[in-house]
């Protein structure tokens, strides 16, 4: 998870995100001058030009995609701490081009620097990582529950592995962040007869690699360079 506390220069301006943990098992995201207080929507300064006040809101609807993008950027197969990389530098990106990124396709256009990033992160492993060995429980500390748990994680992660990234990035859409087909049109830029043609292939190869891994046989992974 993006870590509390974190803060990070947005653009060529000084304004700066900060992540916060207000409430348990959540992240918020904050804009806050680094001399001043933090922007609100409600309460922002009457001297501000009008753009300035559509840019500072443009930039806070970037910052409330930020939690979305890590999920996104893990299950595309890249560790926790890479995502968290990924999900920032995607803010980044966003914030200083701005202006060339039609108002309503924020959320589009972060997915796709983030699909870019994820396989060029991949390219820089040049490999993929080996499945670990399952840990075994101290008795007493972990109910079996917990272990069934990390147990359906494991093969979710590992039955990915058997998708190549078009197919992945449809099927996490749909099926782990319960995105509607049309949504992921949109935020693929896909026509909506290829987003269902890669859902259908995408969870058909995905059945046939839990299956392989529940009898204990390997799958090849699915990534294109």
């Amino acid at each position: 998870m993006i870590k509390p506390g974190t803060s990070w220069i947005a653009w060529d301006e000084p304004l700066v995100i900060t992540t916060t943990d207000d409430a348990p098992g959540s992240t918020a995201f904050r804009l806050a001058r680094p001399r001043g207080g933090l922007v609100d929507a409600q309460a922002r300064s009457p001297c501000k030009s009008t753009a300035d006040v559509a840019r500072e809101a443009r930039l806070e609807e970037l910052a409330s995609h930020l939690e979305f993008l890590w999920r996104f950027a893990c299950r595309m197969g890249v560790g926790e701490a890479a995502a968290e990389d990924i999900a920032q530098e995607a803010f980044v990106v966003a914030a200083s081009r701005l202006d060339a990124i039609l108002a309503g396709k924020e959320r589009s256009y972060l997915v796709s620097v983030v699909v870019h990033m994820v396989r060029r992160e991949r390219t820089r492993r040049a490999r993929h990582e080996e499945l670990k060995g399952e840990p075994s429980a101290p008795a007493g500390e972990q109910p079996d529950s917990r272990l069934d748990e990390a147990r359906a994680r494991r093969l979710l992660d590992a039955s990915l592995e058997a998708l190549d990234d078009e197919l992945r990035a449809v099927f996490v859409l749909h099926e782990i962040e319960e995105e509607t087909m049309a949504d992921i049109a949109l935020l693929l830029d896909l026509a909506p007869g290829t987003v269902a043609s890669r859902l259908r292939r995408a969870r058909e190869a995905w059945k046939r690699a839990t299956e392989r891994l529940k009898r204990g046989m390997p799958v090849s992974g699915g990534r294109r360079p």
